[in-house]
């Protein structure tokens, strides 16, 4: 066997391969620094992995959230998708409203005669003017440097300014008669005009940021037991908060249609609920039907109008007549009282708005059906009650309080502190 070497050699070759190690170290270190990132590049330190990424070798990571049980997965899902139709639908319908109210000021202001008395007229073509050649002197300069284009574009905007009172008499026919045939004679006057459509995109909104702060549990609640209550208790308290909303919306989606169905389509208070329902889905399918219809007659005022064509004119009442024997009344409604619709062929224009068989006015007849957003609203608030109920069971969302609104009191404290 061979001999063991002494302690004193032991230690002597022990540090020496220490030393080896060490001088092996310093030579690497060089390398390991040229390889790593730059500063700019390293990730957040904040940045967590998602929870089906592995985390990098030697990166430490803060423990990711719990998932939830499985079965909630598809909930979960369900409601991420929800919300974001939701998101979309909610700056669309925010968008077309805004447009609806400037279309509807902008054409008031353009519209209004001389002899109105006030300076609206002239404030709106001023606009106009301003605009259209502040672009036309931005777009028309980019061959130019930076200063020079802002120079022209200020330039445009003092000239429009300056000559809107030079055309303050020109237009006004033209835009009052766009404007009286979006209000009379198209398919927004079925809504109630410009205006009566930016109150129905009010419901809308309200509506659909109600459900979505719902989805993000920032809705409207005094949650002051809750915090009082045990850790343990408070996932049934919460299902049970969320289930008893959900019932409280949907009995108010039934106390909404109840009384539209009663007071816009005529039904009696003391019909049976299916009565009702029938009823009212009658009366939107005919709705419907003369959207459609008048739709098809906008299409064919339009070019008229744009070329300057009075609205209520371009129409012979033999046109009209052709157009009611082919838009298929008598399909729908009964045969006589389709008849009614008809004009003397020597009369005068008529006017080009869907006329309905039985008798009731056209003006604003898609508000009635437009209101049942009150109760689909109150649908769809209720189901998002539900929703939060089994995530809360699933453990896919917290119950704690503070939850919803964390970000806005970090970054709270976080203003606190620096003030400090």
């Amino acid at each position: 066997m061979p001999e063991e070497p002494p302690p004193a050699e032991r230690e002597e070759s022990g540090a020496s391969a220490s030393g080896a190690a060490d001088i092996a170290a310093e030579e690497k270190a060089p390398a390991a620094e040229e390889k790593a990132p730059p500063a700019d590049e390293a990730p957040p330190a904040d940045e967590v992995p998602a929870p089906d990424e592995a985390p990098a070798p030697g990166r430490h990571s803060a423990p990711a959230a719990p998932r939830g049980a499985a079965w909630g997965d598809p909930v979960a899902r369900f409601e991420r998708r929800w919300t974001w139709l939701e998101t979309r639908l909610i700056t669309g319908v925010l968008l077309a409203q805004i447009l609806s109210l400037v279309a509807w000021v902008l054409l008031a202001g353009l519209a209004s005669p001389i002899t109105a008395g006030n300076s609206s007229g002239t404030v709106f073509r001023a606009v106009v003017g301003a605009s259209a050649l502040a672009a036309a002197a931005w777009l028309g300069s980019r061959q130019l440097g930076l200063p020079t284009r802002r120079g022209l574009v200020f330039a445009g905007i003092a000239i429009g300014i300056l000559i809107a009172p030079l055309w303050r008499a020109r237009g006004v026919e033209y835009f009052d008669n766009i404007r009286g045939w979006l209000q009379e004679g198209s398919t927004l006057t079925l809504m109630g005009g410009l205006r009566g459509l930016a109150t129905r995109l009010t419901l809308w909104l309200a509506l659909l940021g109600a459900s979505l702060a719902t989805s993000a549990g920032k809705h409207i609640h005094v949650d002051l037991l809750f915090r009082l209550l045990p850790v343990r208790l408070r996932v049934p308290a919460a299902v049970l908060n969320y289930s008893a909303a959900a019932l409280v919306c949907l009995a108010g989606v039934w106390g909404f249609f109840d009384h539209i169905a009663i007071e816009s389509f005529g039904s009696r208070a003391d019909d049976a609920a299916g009565a009702k329902i029938v009823r009212t889905a009658h009366h939107v399918s005919d709705h419907l039907f003369l959207t459609r219809k008048q739709i098809g007659l906008d299409l064919r005022s339009l070019p008229r109008v744009l070329a300057n064509t009075r609205y209520d004119q371009w129409m012979s009442a033999p046109a009209w007549n052709t157009w009611v024997k082919d838009a298929g009344f008598e399909d729908r409604f009964a045969p006589d009282t389709v008849g009614n619709l008809l004009v003397p062929d020597d009369g005068p224009p008529h006017v080009p708005l869907v006329i309905s068989p039985d008798g009731e006015p056209a003006r604003g007849i898609l508000v009635h059906d437009l209101s049942l957003v009150f109760p689909f609203g109150l649908l769809m608030i209720a189901i998002r009650f539900l929703l939060r109920a089994l995530l809360s069971l699933s453990g896919h969302i917290s119950v704690d309080p503070d939850e919803a609104h964390k970000e806005e009191l970090k970054r709270a404290s976080e203003a606190t502190s620096g003030g400090v």
